[in-house]
């Protein structure tokens, strides 16, 4: 993978670029971005991507799905100066903006600052998500739509374990709720016309196929990944909700 000057992309990032495509660190890259969508129309509107990491999608709601600007929140600083410098190269740097947030504050943006809230496999790192999601309320205006993708777990503490033995492999401080549990979530932060999709068998399928991309020595952490998915103990989701 091509590095930009001035920039450094971790290992581990580019590997994930690799599988994923440029500026992606989770699945299905920018298909996958459309299907989070489903169908809602961009054009003119002002959109928040939490969790933007190296700005993928944030780039394929501008070029893709003609969002008039797109902000893309991270809490890694690194992260968001990359995806500056890519959104510049690109002569897009007046539509795509990055900000830095800070776990456990609120957000840095005016209430119904933005028409649609959009999220790729980010909320997993966070903890607080009751606190987050009244948050992601707060700044979508009146009407404005919630979109979000989330790696989740499989209901059951005969689960638990699995659960356990997944996070750990990803050596990432997860938190897992199940696709009910951010349903009801978002129910509670105000949300409403709550939509739920379990995405669980086309990414059995996808890891299944991303593993046979990588060399044998590099295979470990994907064979808990797929083996977790094969348990049902990770089941990632989308939901799709509407603030009144």
């Amino acid at each position: 993978m091509r590095e930009e000057p001035g920039y450094e992309v971790s290992e581990a990032g580019q590997g994930l670029e690799q599988i994923w495509g440029e500026g992606f660190m989770s699945p299905g890259g920018r298909e996958e971005v459309a299907r989070i969508l489903g169908g809602v129309d961009l054009t003119g509107m002002a959109v928040l991507d939490i969790g933007c990491g190296l700005g993928g999608p944030a780039t394929a709601l501008v070029v893709d799905h003609h969002a008039d600007r797109v902000v893309g929140a991270d809490v890694q600083m690194g992260l968001l100066e990359l995806a500056r410098a890519r959104a510049e190269k690109a002569g897009l740097a007046s539509r795509l903006t990055f900000e830095v947030v800070e776990v456990g504050r609120p957000l840095p943006f005016l209430d119904g600052a933005f028409d649609v809230v959009f999220s790729k496999d980010a909320i997993i790192h966070v903890e607080d998500k009751r606190g987050l999601y009244q948050e992601l309320h707060r700044v979508l205006r009146p009407g404005g739509r919630l979109l979000v993708s989330d790696w989740l777990r499989g209901a059951g503490q005969n689960l638990d374990a699995k659960v356990e033995e997944f996070i750990d492999a990803a050596g990432h401080a997860f938190t897992m709720v199940t696709l009910d549990d951010l349903a009801q979530i978002a129910r509670d932060a105000g949300f409403v016309d709550i939509e739920t999709m379990d995405r669980h068998a086309w990414y059995l399928d996808e890891a299944r196929a991303e593993r046979e991309q990588l060399p044998e020595e590099e295979r470990e952490f994907w064979d808990v990944l797929v083996t977790t998915l094969e348990f049902g103990a990770l089941r990632p989701g989308h939901l799709r909700a509407r603030r009144p």
